[in-house]
């Protein structure tokens, strides 16, 4: 049996909806294997992906494994203190998304429209949660790009990996790699593939047995997999 790990936003995602032939191609390959995502979201934030039946969830870029039910088979959390820490000092240069256990996800300040999230303007509002992971986002991709080696330098207890705009922060030696690495064994599939299109996906395709990414794709991203496709449908009918 094979397993198939695939990155949302960009990727099995574009324009908060998935391409139908997209959508046919996971519920084929599901008839005998298993399909599942690999995302840097919380899982508060699948609303664009819902009618999808997944067979795991690796969710906040590797913190937080989940079965098919939604059931925790894994979980990396972050300490509060160094939580605050970061928010407090990256909120004045960049908007903050904070990952809790909650069924909201929240944010420092109101910039983008996603109807599951709460706002938050403090810490203090959130300072009782788990906290999986902290995410910086950045007006354009160069900055933030220029905070990566900020935040290592910074906080050398966790990870922080790029994507596009984005910088998610987890647990030190967290990543989508290791969720799949993990997901692999529990699930005991004999392969594991893995679809991405930016550069926090990286861990991803050196932890899948077989990874593709898009012509789209930055050119560093793609010497980093099996095969380059045009879409998540292509790259399933090539394993199936």
């Amino acid at each position: 049996m094979k397993a198939f790990a695939s990155d949302l936003d960009g990727t099995l995602v574009h324009n908060k909806k998935v391409k139908e032939t997209d959508r046919e191609a996971i519920t084929a390959f599901q008839k005998e294997n298993l399909f599942g995502v690999c995302t840097g979201r919380p899982l508060s934030c699948l609303y664009d992906v819902e009618g999808i039946p997944f067979d795991f969830y690796i969710m906040c870029t590797g913190a937080l494994l989940l079965d098919k039910n939604r059931h925790v088979i894994e979980e990396h959390l972050l300490d509060k203190e160094l939580v605050k820490d970061i928010f407090d000092h990256y909120k004045d240069h960049a908007n903050i998304i904070v990952q809790t256990e909650s069924v909201s996800h929240f944010y420092f300040t109101d910039f983008i429209d996603i109807p599951t999230l709460t706002i938050i303007k403090d810490f203090e509002e959130i300072k009782d949660s788990k906290f999986y992971s902290i995410s910086i986002v950045f007006d354009t991709n160069e900055e933030a790009a220029s905070y990566v080696s900020d935040v290592q330098e910074r906080y050398p207890m966790v990870s922080g990996y790029q994507n596009k705009n984005v910088i998610d922060i987890v647990v030190k030696g967290v990543s989508k790699g290791t969720g799949v690495t993990a997901m692999k064994r529990h699930l005991n599939v004999d392969e594991m593939c893995g679809i991405g299109d930016s550069y926090n996906d990286l861990p991803l395709f050196k932890a899948s047995d077989h990874s593709f990414t898009f012509h789209s794709s930055p050119e560093c991203v793609k010497k980093q997999v099996n095969d380059v496709v045009d879409s998540v449908s292509e790259a399933i009918h090539k394993v199936m």
